[in-house]
């Protein structure tokens, strides 16, 4: 991993913003962190073991150019969770499109990170009018192509006890890269306080019922993907490069050395990539 630089601990160390609750048109209640008086507004999509938090970072250093709003998906923190205990992505993405009807915004920005990617696809190709740019953070392709078996096989190893026990410093070394320092396993630790089992359970079976390459078709927005070199839960070759190959017009930038939590690895040279795509769309 990067050696963290003198920005990188500031932002790192930075306060996140208070949580607020948006009422949505169905009656449920979405979580979200909102600052920044910028008039373009940016979404943040956190992972499938995240939530708002993880944006700590990107909210404290993108916040004077941009107004940012990092949500809590539906079953994690206090968002509710969605109504039916098997979603698929089309319904986080449609509960998206509720937090911004709720919020008064028509068009935005999206970065989404890992599992979030698919919900920023999903929204890109089913709201194109509302979507200016997305920038893809170590995309997951998903799960759906694989043969019925493994996927089972797969999903109940995610979904057991064991797995959901495990402290961020046994996970760390699957999620990050080489050497990580003792503040990026700090801030990574905190992150598990948002996940709830009934939430996890809804976003492993959206996961597991998805393929991102089946809904790049439907997505022609400006898209910058950023992919860890050593990323080992969705390596580059068979998840972001060919969702590259995929999407129309997407370039892809790797940050040597780094895993899947870029965004908490090397903060400032992933807040300088995502300013430098978007203030261009």
């Amino acid at each position: 991993m990067p050696i963290l630089s003198a920005v990188d601990r500031r932002l790192l160390e930075s306060d996140l913003p208070p949580l607020r609750h948006a009422r949505l048109s169905s009656g449920s209640t979405l979580e979200y962190r909102d600052t920044g008086p910028g008039a373009d507004a940016v979404l943040l999509l956190h992972g499938i073991g995240s939530s708002s938090a993880g944006y700590r970072a990107q909210l404290a250093g993108l916040s004077a150019q941009w107004r940012l709003l990092a949500w809590n998906a539906p079953g994690f923190g206090a968002s509710t969770p969605l109504a039916f205990p098997k979603p698929d992505v089309h319904a986080y993405a449609a509960a998206l499109a509720e937090l911004l009807d709720a919020l008064s915004l028509d068009r935005v920005h999206l970065v989404a990170s890992s599992w979030g990617t698919l919900i920023a696809q999903a929204f890109a190709g089913r709201y194109p009018a509302r979507t200016r740019a997305m920038v893809l953070s170590v995309p997951t392709r998903g799960y759906a192509h694989l043969p019925p078996d493994e996927r089972a096989r797969r999903m109940a190893e995610r979904l057991a006890p064991e797995a959901r026990a495990q402290t961020p410093e046994e996970r760390a070394p699957r999620l990050l890269g080489p050497a990580p320092d003792p503040l990026v396993v700090r801030r990574f630790g905190e992150l598990q306080a948002a996940v709830h089992p009934a939430g996890l359970a809804q976003a492993t079976h959206m996961l597991f019922d998805c393929d991102a390459l089946a809904l790049a078709g439907a997505v022609h927005v400006p898209t910058l993907i950023l992919a860890g070199g050593e990323d080992r839960v969705a390596p580059p070759g068979e998840h972001a490069e060919r969702l590259r190959g995929a999407l129309d017009g997407a370039t892809l930038e790797t940050f040597a050395g780094c895993g899947h939590l870029l965004k908490l690895e090397a903060p400032d040279r992933f807040n300088r990539s995502v300013h430098g795509f978007l203030r261009h769309h």
